[in-house]
């Protein structure tokens, strides 16, 4: 059964979301948005203002639409639907592709820790050579979708690295080095075969890329790198984490190790 989050709750994820880019983006404030610009290789997005507690209009996404044509960015929005829940039906009929995703939380020293065998568990710094690894790992796994195991392993890993630019590298090891971004594996003889993340605002984090590899699903892997992840989150100061997960299916491996769903995140870009 989803909890509904309460307005304190919803705050407080909210906050969450409109924190975690402005390391690395300038925002710009235009009308009922906040706009992320980034500075990096990776690209960010636009979310409803903290400060706007009207509800978002038809006009809202013209002005937005306007701003990103002026700053050279696609138009893209991300949001907590509890929040804004009129967002989803206009960016529809803005012509926008919205998706769903399970809005989940957990505190931190709640996650359960399942054993999995023949496997190596551990949190990479930014100059490990499996971070990069870990980084085509997750290419691979979203490529193919889905917790089904298929098509997809060490040697499509391996051709993903290999065509890795040199400027995400070197962010992907920035945001390490400077603790944005803390990475966690899963490995064999063969390699990196499972990833995630957590990106630290204060008290709170949100688990990201969490990825296997398709041949080698079905083992819990995926689980057990997100309890180290918060295993290590609690012991450097967060104590509470969230997530978006994918689908159903996604969301009920989270569940088994303690999260629980409080409502939804949606995205809405481009098709």
């Amino acid at each position: 059964m989803r909890d509904r989050p309460s307005h304190r709750v919803a705050g407080e994820l909210d906050a969450y979301f409109d924190a975690a880019p402005r390391p690395d983006a300038d925002p710009v404030e235009t009308g009922a948005f906040t706009l992320f610009v980034s500075r990096t290789p990776w690209s960010y997005y636009a979310r409803p203002a903290l400060a706007h507690d009207e509800p978002i209009t038809s006009a809202d996404l013209d002005q937005l639409g306007k701003a990103c044509v002026e700053h050279g960015v696609d138009l893209a929005i991300e949001w907590v639907h509890e929040v804004h829940p009129e967002l989803a039906d206009l960016a529809d009929g803005y012509g926008l592709e919205v998706s769903t995703h399970a809005l989940m939380v957990a505190a931190a020293s709640d996650v359960v820790y399942p054993e999995v065998g023949d496997v190596r568990l551990r949190v990479i710094d930014a100059d490990d050579p499996a971070l990069l690894s870990g980084r085509a790992v997750a290419d691979v796994s979203f490529t193919f979708g889905g917790i089904a195991t298929g098509p997809g392993g060490v040697t499509e890993r391996d051709a993903v690295v290999e065509g890795l630019s040199a400027d995400l590298v070197d962010h992907l090891r920035d945001r390490g080095r400077r603790g944005l971004t803390i990475t966690a594996v899963a490995e064999s003889e063969a390699g990196v075969l499972a990833v995630g993340s957590y990106q630290p605002v204060g008290e709170a984090a949100e688990v990201v890329g969490v990825a296997t590899l398709p041949e080698a699903r079905r083992r819990g892997l995926a689980g057990a790198v997100t309890a180290l992840l918060a295993r290590h989150a609690l012991e450097h100061g967060v104590r509470n984490l969230l997530l978006s997960a994918q689908d159903d299916d996604v969301a009920r491996v989270y569940e088994r190790v303690g999260f629980r769903r409080v409502g939804s995140t949606h995205a809405a870009e481009r098709p």
